[in-house]
């Protein structure tokens, strides 16, 4: 499958700034690869006087994205969120603010690490984090399954789509 027919975000590995139209900020930074960008992105929001949450924690757990979604249950027109952070994070926490109508373009994203995906197990329903590369296959802790991981990236589940690796070759 071609870079141009998959679903597959090109994540920007390198600073994409603060957006200086926004009026108000969170600031998510996950693990210590991403807490010097956070504090460099806070540094830059408090000098524009801006009102800025920032929060720098290991990983996109329950309890962080729950803090999330309050956050994004009080945003307003002009509010950006900006992450910083593993893949698996990133893309946790941005599906969590599309899925409460945060746009793209109000989302700004570095990612520090790309080795670890959220797999979706199309056999058992099973999430499961994973350092595997698309086109690889890795083991389903649900089922047992050996998954081939495929280039399709749901942006509201957070996760990659996998179905068993041999599905053609079993009867």
């Amino acid at each position: 499958m071609g870079a141009a027919h998959t679903s597959v975000p090109r994540w920007p590995t390198t600073d994409p700034g603060v957006d200086r139209a926004g009026r108000a900020f969170a600031i998510m930074a996950f693990g210590p690869d991403a807490a010097p960008v956070g504090e460099h992105w806070h540094r830059e929001v408090a000098r524009l006087g801006r009102p800025v949450w920032v929060r720098r924690v290991e990983g996109a757990d329950e309890a962080v994205l729950a803090e999330l979604g309050e956050q994004l249950a009080a945003a307003r027109v002009g509010w950006r969120l900006m992450l910083a952070g593993p893949q698996a994070d990133v893309l946790a926490a941005y599906a969590a603010a599309t899925r409460a109508g945060v746009l793209a373009a109000e989302i700004a994203v570095l990612v520090t690490d790309d080795r670890h995906r959220r797999v979706w197990c199309a056999h058992c329903d099973t999430t499961s984090v994973a350092e595997v590369a698309t086109g690889e296959v890795t083991p389903c802790p649900g089922c047992g399954r050996s998954l081939l991981v495929y280039h399709h990236v749901s942006r509201r589940s957070a996760s990659y789509l996998g179905f068993m690796a041999d599905a053609e070759e079993r009867p």
